[in-house]
C-alpha cells in the first residue's frame, strides 16, 4: 500500500513536474509566437512607411529635376541675351557691307560716287530684320548722313553733335571708334520706340569702315527686345513640356501676380489670372505659390483638387522655384492617387500576412501542446528545436531585410521591395547625376567631377569648354526636335572621344565641357582638336549636314581654381569671335 501511494506520490510528482514543464514550454512557446508575430508587424509598417518614404522622395526628386532643368535653361538663355544680340548685329553688318562693297566694285569704273551711293541708298533702304525694328544707317566720318531709313528727312544733315539720352555724343564715338580700329560696338542710351512708356533704354550698335568713301555703315538693337524674345523661347520651351504616360503631366509657368504665362496642357488658361484660385479646401495655391518663391526661393506643396469622375478628390504634390530676374515661377506638379493606392495595397499585404502568422502560430502551439501531453521529453527536444529553428529563421530573416541583395531574401514581398528600392535607387542618381536629354553628365554632377578633379591634382587639370556653332539656325530651320537630336548626336561623340581620358557634361542647351586629368596644356589642346575635327567631319543625317563646335581651352598650371571656368568661357568666346570652329587657349 505504501509503495502504491509512493507510486501514486511520484506518479504525482512527475505529473506535476510535467505540467510545469509543459505550462513554462507552453508559455515560452505563446511569448516566443507573440514575439514573433510582434516583430513580424514591426518589420512590416517598417516596410511599408519606409516605401512611402522612398517614393515620396524618388518623386520630389524627378519634380525638382524638371524644374532644375528649365531654371538651367533659362538660365543660360538669359546669359547669353547680350552676346546673341551682339552676334546678330556683326552678322548683319558684315552682310550688308558685302552688298556695298560688291556695288562698288562692279560700278565703279562706269559710275560716278553719287550713282553709286544712291544704288547703295536704295539697296539698303527696305531691308529690316528683328521683327522690323532693325536697319541700317551710313554716315560719314564727317558726321553727314548718307542713309537714314527710319528718318530720311535727316539725310544730307550733320548730326556730328548727336547725344543719346545720358549725354553721350553717339556720333562722334562711332566715329572715333571707327577711325581707331575700324569696327566694333557701341551702347547708348534712348527712348524705344516700340514701347509706350517713356523710359530710356539701352541700344547696341555695331559699325563698320567703309573705306572707298570714307563712310561708316551699322545697326542697332534694344536689349530689352532681345529679352522678351528670349522670354518668349523659355515660354515655347515650356509649352511644349509633357512627359508621363499619356503624356497628362506638364510643368507650368506664371509671373507673380498670378497670371499663367506658359503650360503643356491647358492652352485655355493662358493669360488667365489665378491670384485667387483655390482648391477644395480653400487653400489659395497661387499665393501660396508666390510666397513660397519669395521668401524660401522655392519650395514643395501639397493641394487637394476635385475629382473629374466623382464627388471625391486627389492629393497633388507640386514643387516651385522662382526665376527672380524675370519676376516668373517655374513648377510642376503629381498626382499622388497612384503612390497612395500602392500603399493601400502594402497595408491589405500586412493584415493577410500578419492574420497567416497568427493561423501558422497557433497551429503549431496547438500541435506542440498535444504532442507534449504525451511526450515531455519529446516536447521539450521539439520545442528547443523549434526555438532554434525560430531563432535562426528571425535572425537570419531580420539580417536579410535590411541588405538590397535580392538573392539573399528568403519572402517573395521582400524582394519585390528590394526591386522597387533597386529601381527607384538607380533612376534617382540617374536624375540626380545625368542630362536628361544626351545621357552624359549634367550640370551639377560634371561641376562636382570637376572639384574631384582639383582636389587630386591640382596642377594637371585641363578645361574644355565647347559650344556648339550657329545651333540656333539648326532649332530654326529644322525645329527643337532635331535640335535635340543633334544634341545627343554631339554629345555621344564627344562621350566617345573622351571616354578613356576624362568625364564630359552638359551645362545647357548647345553649351558642353570636358574635365580632363593627369594631362598638360598641350595634351588638352590636342584633345580638344580631336574632339573638334571629328565632330566637324561626321555627317549628321537628320540635318544632312555637318556642325561646328568651338572650343575655349585653360589649365589648372596657368590659373586659379576659381578663374578657370571664366577663363575657359573667354576664351570660348574669343574662339566665337574669331570666326568660330577653332580652339582658343
Amino acid at each position: 500500500m505504501q509503495k502504491k501511494i509512493k507510486q501514486n506520490d511520484k506518479t504525482y510528482n512527475t505529473s506535476s513536474i510535467n505540467r510545469i514543464i509543459f505550462l513554462i514550454v507552453t508559455s515560452a512557446i505563446l511569448i516566443q509566437g507573440l514575439i514573433w508575430l510582434a516583430d513580424s508587424i514591426y518589420i512590416f509598417k517598417s516596410d511599408v512607411d519606409d516605401m512611402n518614404q522612398i517614393q515620396t522622395d524618388f518623386i520630389k526628386a524627378q519634380l525638382k529635376e524638371r524644374v532644375a532643368a528649365v531654371i538651367d535653361y533659362s538660365d543660360y538663355r538669359s546669359q547669353e541675351t547680350e552676346k546673341v544680340l551682339r552676334d546678330e548685329l556683326h552678322s548683319r553688318t558684315y552682310e550688308a557691307y558685302a552688298l556695298m562693297n560688291s556695288i562698288y566694285e562692279n560700278n565703279k569704273d562706269t559710275k560716278s560716287k553719287e550713282e553709286i551711293t544712291l544704288i547703295i541708298k536704295d539697296a539698303l533702304r527696305e531691308i529690316r530684320f528683328n521683327d522690323g525694328r532693325g536697319y541700317f544707317f551710313i554716315d560719314t566720318l564727317e558726321g553727314d548722313v548718307i542713309l537714314y531709313p527710319v528718318y530720311p528727312e535727316n539725310e544730307g544733315r550733320n548730326l556730328i553733335n548727336l547725344q543719346d539720352d545720358m549725354g553721350n555724343y553717339e556720333i562722334q564715338k562711332e566715329i572715333k571708334l571707327v577711325e581707331s580700329v575700324g569696327e566694333g560696338y557701341l551702347e547708348g542710351y534712348w527712348k524705344n520706340p516700340n514701347t509706350e512708356d517713356n523710359g530710356t533704354y539701352k541700344k547696341i550698335t555695331f559699325v563698320k569702315a567703309f573705306e572707298p568713301y570714307g563712310w561708316y555703315l551699322g545697326c542697332g538693337d534694344y536689349l530689352d527686345e532681345i529679352t522678351k524674345e528670349i522670354q518668349g523661347e523659355v515660354i515655347a520651351y515650356v509649352d511644349s513640356i509633357q512627359y508621363g504616360e499619356d503624356d497628362s503631366q506638364y510643368v507650368f509657368l506664371h509671373d507673380y501676380s498670378g497670371v499663367e504665362l506658359a503650360n503643356g496642357v491647358y492652352p485655355e488658361m493662358i493669360g488667365v489670372n489665378n491670384y485667387e484660385l483655390e482648391d477644395v479646401h480653400g487653400s489659395k495655391v497661387y499665393q501660396e505659390q508666390i510666397k513660397l518663391c519669395i521668401e524660401e526661393n522655392g519650395g514643395y506643396l501639397t493641394h487637394y483638387w476635385p475629382n473629374t469622375e466623382d464627388d471625391g478628390e486627389h492629393k497633388k504634390l507640386t514643387y516651385v522655384a522662382p526665376l527672380p530676374k524675370w519676376e516668373w515661377i517655374i513648377g510642376t506638379g503629381l498626382d499622388l492617387t497612384e503612390l497612395e493606392e500602392l500603399i493601400e495595397r502594402k497595408e491589405e499585404e500586412l493584415r493577410v500576412f500578419i492574420l497567416i502568422r497568427i493561423l501558422v502560430i497557433l497551429l503549431v502551439l496547438g500541435l506542440l501542446i498535444a504532442v507534449s501531453m504525451f511526450y515531455v521529453k519529446m516536447f521539450s527536444t521539439k520545442m528547443k528545436r523549434n526555438f532554434t529553428v525560430f531563432r535562426d529563421y528571425m535572425i537570419s530573416a531580420n539580417k536579410k531585410l535590411i541588405p538590397i541583395d535580392v538573392a539573399s531574401l528568403d519572402y517573395v514581398d521582400f524582394s519585390e521591395l528590394a526591386d522597387v528600392t533597386n529601381s527607384m535607387t538607380e533612376r534617382i542618381n540617374h536624375l540626380l547625376n545625368y542630362d536628361e536629354l544626351t545621357g552624359i553628365y549634367n550640370r551639377r554632377y560634371i561641376k562636382e567631377i570637376f572639384d574631384v578633379a582639383i582636389k587630386n591634382s591640382p596642377e594637371d587639370v585641363g578645361i574644355i569648354l565647347m559650344d556648339i556653332d550657329y545651333f540656333k539656325n539648326v532649332n530654326d530651320q529644322f525645329g527643337h526636335d532635331i535640335g535635340d537630336e543633334t544634341l545627343m548626336v554631339i554629345a555621344s561623340l564627344l562621350k566617345s572621344t573622351t571616354e578613356d581620358i576624362g568625364s564630359v557634361g552638359r551645362l545647357g542647351g548647345e553649351e558642353f565641357i570636358a574635365v580632363l586629368e593627369d594631362v598638360s596644356l598641350e595634351e588638352t589642346v590636342e584633345i580638344a582638336e580631336k574632339i573638334r575635327t571629328n565632330i566637324e567631319s561626321f555627317y549628321i543625317s537628320s540635318i544632312d549636314g555637318h556642325v561646328t563646335i568651338s572650343c575655349g581651352v585653360v589649365h589648372s598650371t596657368n590659373w586659379k581654381k576659381d578663374e578657370l571656368y571664366k577663363q575657359a568661357d573667354e576664351k570660348l568666346y574669343l574662339a566665337k569671335e574669331l570666326g568660330r570652329n577653332r580652339t582658343e587657349y
